[in-house]
């Protein structure tokens, strides 16, 4: 019985991957083990082997490994030597930093259009005239969609939710006199499947003449965003705008904010 059971161990997969000529090591040989790098050997390095220059023009990945080298010295032997090229080295890196964020600043200025500043300015004043065109560019657009189009929104009996978007397309009725057609997906059941609608309440915003239709939206939904998205719909269904300038206004088209305009320094 006993030899049995050592027979049944020696097939089992275990045994068969630790045998070095089958399996994973085929034709291949043990790696060799890494000595571990001895601390007295360790070489250090020395602020008077590098130049001002040198250190300036290094490589930043480089610059900051060397950087932490000089840290690990000075935390290993805190003297006055090493403590000093430690805070030598931090003192090049805040002027590099500095000089970075200085150019930054000076070709931002002289190159607008790589900024944002033109679409959100942080002037208080310019905000509010920011939400001031966004607001009228909506209800204009809007308004000047309601002769090409549509809304249908579908409901059943029992829905508390259809209720509560009823009395919100009430208001929206009242402002921008758009036509709208409740649809009780249970007795239209066809017209449900034709626009892919299972739940109410349900928005599709359809273009009269060409019968082409967006989904609007599922649930409830506030006055707010159902203007910004039929804003964004009408746009699209135009061919105002594409779908990567979705969250685009018109009066941001071509400035910083128009993911499609490449700047002039692009060649």
């Amino acid at each position: 019985m006993r030899d049995v059971i050592s027979e049944a161990k020696d097939k089992t997969p275990a045994s068969f991957y630790k045998e070095k000529k089958q399996g994973w090591y085929w034709y291949q040989k043990d790696p060799e083990k890494k000595k571990p790098e001895d601390p007295s050997k360790r070489k250090l390095p020395n602020l008077e082997d590098y130049t001002a220059q040198e250190l300036w023009d290094m490589y930043p990945d480089d610059f900051q490994e060397l950087l932490n080298t000089f840290m690990k010295k000075a935390v290993q032997a805190p003297n006055e030597k090493t403590v000093m090229d430690y805070l030598v080295m931090q003192d090049i890196a805040r002027r590099k930093s500095l000089a970075f964020a200085s150019v930054m600043s000076y070709v931002d200025q002289k190159n607008q259009e790589l900024g944002t500043q033109s679409v959100y300015p942080i002037t208080a004043p310019g905000q509010s005239a920011v939400v001031s065109m966004r607001v009228r560019e909506q209800e204009e657009t809007i308004a000047s969609g309601r002769e090409q189009f549509g809304l249908i929104m579908f409901t059943r009996q029992g829905c508390d939710f259809c209720e509560s978007q009823k009395s919100i397309l009430e208001f929206f009725v009242n402002k921008y006199g758009w036509p709208v057609r409740f649809v009780d997906m249970d007795e239209h059941p066809n017209m449900a499947a034709k626009f892919d609608v299972t739940m109410t309440p349900t928005m599709i915003m359809v273009d009269k003449q060409s019968g082409k239709s967006m989904p609007i939206s599922v649930g409830v939904i506030s006055m707010s965003d159902l203007a910004l998205k039929l804003y964004r719909s009408i746009r699209y269904m135009r061919g105002e705008i594409t779908p990567q300038q979705w969250f685009m206004h018109d009066f941001e088209k071509g400035k910083s904010n128009d993911p499609l305009k490449y700047t002039s320094q692009i060649q």
